[in-house]
Order: C-alpha cells, then structure tokens, then sequence
C-alpha cells in the first residue's frame, strides 16, 4: 500500500492531462523524462471490483479541486436518486477522501474507499452520470477529466488481516 501511495505521489510529480474528451487513463502512470512510457499495471479498463474491498487514487490538478468535488457530489446525487437498487446499494460503501497533505507540484489525491464494493458492477463515473443526467453528461464529463493531473490507479483489495478485537478470520 506503501509502495502505491509512493507511485500515485510520484505521478502528481508529472502532470499529464488526458486528451480532451477521453477518461483519464486507468493505471497508467507518467513516464519519467527521457524513458518510454511504462507499461500499465494489470488493471480493467472498466471499474469493476471482484474482491472484498477497492480503492482508486485521483491525482487532481491544485486549481480544479472544487471542480472534482463538485462533480462527486453529482455522482452522489445521481446515485441517490436512481431506481436501481444496486446503484443505491454502491453509495452506501463508496466513500471519498481528499489528501491532506499536497503532492510535489501541488497536486492532490483523492481516494475513492469502496468498502466493500457491489461485486461486478461498473464504478465508472461517465456511467453513473449519463444515467442520472443524459442531458449534461458530455460537460459533466469534460469538466471531469480537466481535473485530472495524471490518470487514476485502481486496486482490487483482499482481506488479510482485520484487527479488530470482535474480527473473524478471514476467508
């Protein structure tokens, strides 16, 4: 977990914007100057979880942050007011964090705790958008990924330890 908050961190070191009208890159880190870019991680394209818990790193660019609250309130809204069950079932775990310390070039990172995840549905934000509100998704959307400094990094977690006192074991 160390090693990733390091890698996230590293990666507000290089702002680098996603294309205009594309989602920020899932996994996929900046190169360093100089080096071909690394390959990214394992990881879906989609935002599915398949594990006991997840969470995704967002580095935001300094001056967009209200913008990236803001939109997180309209995907809460859009959750909220779905007659889906599993979308409302996905808000009640879905929890969103803002770093408190800034990252070098003055990036923040937020972290999406899913604890635990509605298994096998899709956490895609354009997706959770376009449903609730079909007629302001594509500026939603673009207002979105300009908060992005550099792409996110999503994480399938599996229990391993609970220390809590009341715990079980886990599978």
């Amino acid at each position: 977990m160390l090693a990733l908050a390091a890698s996230v961190l590293a990666a507000a070191q290089t702002p680098q914007q996603p294309p205009a009208g594309q989602p920020p890159p899932v996994g996929q880190l900046p190169a360093a100057p100089g080096q071909p870019p690394a390959p990214p991680p394992a990881v879906p394209a989609s935002r599915r979880f398949t594990s006991d818990a997840g969470l995704i790193f967002s580095v935001i660019k300094p001056d967009k942050t209200a913008d990236f609250e803001a939109i997180m309130a309209r995907v809460k809204e859009g959750l909220a007011k779905s007659t889906d069950a599993k979308r409302k079932q996905m808000a009640l775990s879905w929890r969103v964090f803002k770093g408190l310390e800034p990252a070098t070039g003055g990036n923040v990172v937020y972290v999406w705790v899913i604890d635990p995840p509605v298994k096998d549905v899709d956490y895609t934000v354009t997706d959770i958008l376009t449903q609730a509100f079909p007629n302001e998704a594509q500026d939603l959307w673009a207002k979105y990924t300009a908060c992005f400094a550099s792409g996110q990094v999503m994480l399938n977690l599996e229990l391993r330890t609970n220390m809590s006192p009341n715990a079980g074991t886990p599978k």
